[in-house]
């Protein structure tokens, strides 16, 4: 693999949590305070600020809240709060089956939600007393209830022949943007599957994992794909992780991105829309988390640079960016780095790749989070203000007198003696030494240059 995989832009700019970490914490606060309502109502702000209004009724006690291909009901009854969702309607065939599965679910996959039969529909519900529905617990039920539905209900509906009880509020993408993520798929996908035959030729499969699995994770992330699909990418990245031989997996992988690319453009389409989120199923990201996530990645491919093995750093690092955003809500200030860098290495030789990488992630593990836009200044408005002009003009001319003066000052004997002492502290590692001839030189070029 002689250069680094392309980048293809995702559909969605901003990928940061919509969450509100204060709401959460008021949350906590009414709650203790004995506010049962007002404290749920600030969880439901917690999770977006706008589903209140957008979702519920005037007196605030119900709620018809959308999760991707499911919707959950909530109503406060009294002293009491009531959540259910509709999943799906029992197929006349598989009946059986279904439920065998649907039964191993309510011991293994949902903790405080059961799933109920009524009639030929089933539904997952759970209620509890206002002074018991504590903002953590009903967040965990919340959570549970959509990450199951909005899971299962696609793959039921495809093994089992099971109907949905209503169709999905969803926004299909334009068809310029089907046609353009199918052809990225197809191109990303080629160009992975020549870099694993080259790989695996060599019998480097490690590398080919890796390739493999960025796939899956870059797919993702710019196709942002919903309900088969989703669940499909989901498992492929699973079945990577399984305990067999790396070639092994490898040859699952390669698998299962010739399938992918020989289904056709309207089944993918299917798939491909924009819908509301009650819980978004990653988490949100903090610059802590990222960096624990990456500490070990970000060793080896320290290590990999300094040994000149450019192209272990850059498949690394590719793995290791795209990875966080498939478990991750990327905050803005660490998706512009991490975009920057993709971008930038996107196709390039390793070498190069790997410089712009490492520096990205160097970034990122020492906090240097400050966003472009932070620290490029715009002039171009400044410059049309006559007054603005003049202030620059005075402070460029400041700058230039400094600049001679700090010249001046540097050609003095006293600061070349100084210089030599500092070369010769380092040379010996003695810092302390190092940083008090620092500032002794700072203090005597400041002394010069205001005289």
């Amino acid at each position: 693999m002689k250069r680094t995989l392309p980048f293809i832009s995702p559909v969605k700019d901003s990928t940061q949590s919509a969450t509100h970490r204060d709401m959460y914490d008021k949350s906590l606060d009414l709650y203790s305070e004995d506010k049962y309502v007002e404290a749920f109502h600030t969880l439901l702000d917690y999770f977006n600020p706008e589903f209140r209004g957008k979702y519920g009724n005037n007196d605030g006690t119900e709620f018809h809240l959308p999760h991707g291909s499911i919707i959950v009901n909530i109503r406060i009854e009294g002293d009491s709060l009531y959540i259910d969702a509709d999943f799906l309607n029992l197929p006349e065939k598989g009946r059986v089956a279904m439920l065998r599965q649907v039964a191993d679910m309510n011991i293994n996959r949902l903790l405080l939600p059961r799933f109920v039969k009524d009639g030929d529909r089933l539904k997952m519900e759970y209620h509890c007393l206002l002074s018991e529905s504590h903002p953590h617990k009903i967040f965990g039920v919340l959570q549970n209830i959509c990450r199951v539905g909005d899971k299962y209900d696609d793959e039921f509906c495809t093994k089992f022949g099971a109907t949905r009880c209503y169709e999905p509020q969803i926004t299909p993408y334009p068809t310029e943007t089907i046609d353009r993520i199918y052809d990225a798929v197809q191109t990303l996908g080629n160009t992975t599957l020549a870099a694993v035959k080259e790989y695996n030729e060599q019998r480097r499969y490690g590398y080919s994992w890796n390739v493999l699995d960025t796939a899956f994770y870059q797919i993702s992330y710019f196709a942002h794909p919903q309900g088969q699909l989703a669940n499909d990418l989901d498992k492929a990245v699973d079945d990577m992780d399984e305990e067999l031989p790396v070639a092994e997996l490898v040859m699952k992988g390669t698998s299962f991105l010739q399938k992918l690319l020989a289904t056709p453009k309207e089944k993918i389409a299917e798939d491909l829309y924009f819908v509301d989120t009650l819980v978004s199923p990653k988490g949100p990201s903090s610059l802590q988390n990222i960096q624990e996530n990456m500490k070990d990645v970000y060793e080896e491919a320290t290590a990999a640079m300094q040994a000149q093995d450019y192209e272990r750093a850059a498949v690394r690092i590719c793995y290791k960016f795209y990875e966080a955003y498939f478990y991750n809500d990327m905050q803005d200030d660490l998706n512009a780095i991490m975009v920057k860098a993709l971008k930038e290495s996107s196709e390039h030789s390793m070498d190069e790749a790997a410089d712009i990488l490492w520096t990205a992630l160097d970034k990122i593990m020492e906090g240097e989070i400050e966003s472009e836009e932070d620290s490029d200044m715009d002039l171009s408005g400044l410059m049309d203000n006559p007054a603005a002009q003049q202030m620059m003009e005075q402070a460029n001319a400041a700058a230039v007198a400094m600049q001679q003066k700090m010249t001046e000052a540097m050609a003095g004997n006293e600061i070349q003696e100084l210089q030599q002492k500092m070369t010769e502290a380092m040379s010996r590692g003695d810092m302390t030494e190092y940083m008090r001839l620092v500032g002794e030189m700072q203090q005597k070029m400041m002394g010069g240059l205001f005289k």
